[in-house]
């Protein structure tokens, strides 16, 4: 779906990647109806996508599927791009005033609106609320205290902490989430990346051997730590298009449920805007993959997801700042993940059952962060992948049902603002 939407868009998420930056911090237009502007709709999208995926995600990456699965992962975000421009656009063009008087969207609006899919709506919706139970909460606060365990701090009462964090933020609604991941997100991500980007600047000789590293790993298979462990390229294809759904969340239809409150007059300029975060998330996992391995820290299989991680980081920084600030990264990673599910929840809950639900269905997502601080989560995580797989099949089949539709809308969009949507794909 990603290949025919690329070449019918135009390479659209390559060719109008400079507008999509550009329209992030535009002004407000001129009978624009919406709720959050761009900065905060792709901030609140970023506030998932930047989660424990972009840490310890790229250590299973490399673990599970080599250097090449990055390559994978690139080809699975150029793609799944435009399947994220689709879906949110539509996600406007078919949103809907709730209660408070906000915009709210998804996948399952254009099912049910779009297409007159009603059971495939409430089956999408029904996948969402599981879907932020287990990945958005249970998952996502395990990964939190693990760390900060180590550090001695008292897995329930960091819980205890997160919920009543994640409390003050999901009883304000979407605008105050909003409001928090666009002060939140650049924090976090200045704090990672800089870190990251100081490790790569002082290792600048090892930069290109790690690419040379990358794209020779991508066909056959190539030996790690000494042979013991070889990777085909069937496992490097397979990791990499995993983990890049995981980091992007393309396809699944959280993005265009985050985005559709957005200010603006056009749905097209949506979709644009939202091609920023797929670049983004690539960078920094790119960014995460290369200092893995130019500390030489990737081989050492016995250290496990964010433990190599902060290894890496101990290595490029200096014992114990390296590791403390993996462990601040991904703590906040962690705690706007959760507020972008539940965000995704209660857009969920409203469209299955109506207002009334949705304290109550609030109010059980923050009893259970602790929970998760104190839970085994494999099995969670073998149930919120039921959860994302049926997300990612239900909303592609709106996508591929309503494609000729964007497409239309797209061309139309460029044709009266003088602009031609891009040259053809080849």
């Amino acid at each position: 779906m990603g290949i025919y939407l690329t070449c019918r868009l135009r390479c659209l998420q390559l060719t109008k990647l400079k507008m999509s930056f550009l329209q992030l911090f535009k002004s407000r237009e001129q009978g624009a109806e919406g709720n959050i502007s761009h900065y905060q709709a792709v901030s609140s999208v970023l506030a998932g996508n930047l989660g424990t995926g972009n840490i310890s995600g790229m250590a299973i990456a490399l673990a599970t599927g080599g250097p090449g699965a990055l390559i994978w992962m690139w080809v699975m975000a150029f793609f799944g791009a435009a399947i994220q421009y689709t879906s949110c656009l539509l996600g406007v063009k078919y949103r809907q005033k709730n209660h408070k008087g906000e915009f709210v969207g998804g996948p399952m609006y254009y099912l049910r609106d779009g297409l007159g899919f009603k059971k495939l709506a409430i089956i999408f919706s029904l996948s969402t609320i599981f879907g932020a139970f287990t990945v958005g909460n249970l998952a996502q606060v395990n990964s939190m205290v693990l760390p900060l365990e180590k550090l001695g701090f008292p897995p329930l009462w960091v819980s205890v902490v997160v919920a009543f964090f994640v409390a003050l933020v999901i009883l304000g609604g979407m605008k105050r989430f909003a409001q928090v991941s666009s002060a939140v997100v650049p924090l976090m991500a200045i704090l990672y990346l800089g870190a990251a980007l100081f490790i790569l600047f002082t290792h600048a000789d090892q930069i290109l051997p790690g690419f040379k590293m990358i794209f020779s790993s991508v066909f056959g298979s190539s030996s790690v730590a000494g042979g013991v462990l070889g990777f085909s390229t069937m496992k490097a294809l397979t990791t990499g298009f995993d983990r890049a759904i995981f980091a992007t969340d393309a396809g699944t239809g959280i993005v265009p449920i985050l985005q559709s409150g957005t200010r603006t007059k056009e749905p097209v300029t949506v979709g644009i805007v939202a091609l920023v975060s797929p670049f983004i998330v690539m960078i920094m996992c790119t960014t995460t993959a290369l200092v893995l391995m130019i500390t030489e820290a990737f081989p050492h299989q016995e250290l496990k997801s964010t433990n190599m991680v902060a290894h890496a980081f101990n290595i490029g920084i200096g014992e114990p700042f390296g590791s403390i600030i993996v462990i601040i990264a991904l703590v906040l990673f962690g705690y706007t993940t959760s507020l972008a599910w539940a965000s995704c929840l209660e857009r969920a809950v409203g469209f299955l059952f109506g207002k009334s639900f949705i304290p109550p269905f609030q109010l059980l997502y923050i009893c259970l962060v602790p929970v998760g601080a104190i839970m085994h989560v494999d099995f969670v995580w073998i149930l919120a992948d039921v959860a994302l797989s049926l997300m990612v099949v239900i909303n592609l089949i709106g996508v591929a049902k309503l494609s000729k539709e964007v497409i239309s809308d797209t061309q139309t969009f460029f044709k009266e603002t003088g602009n031609e949507v891009g040259k053809r794909c080849v």
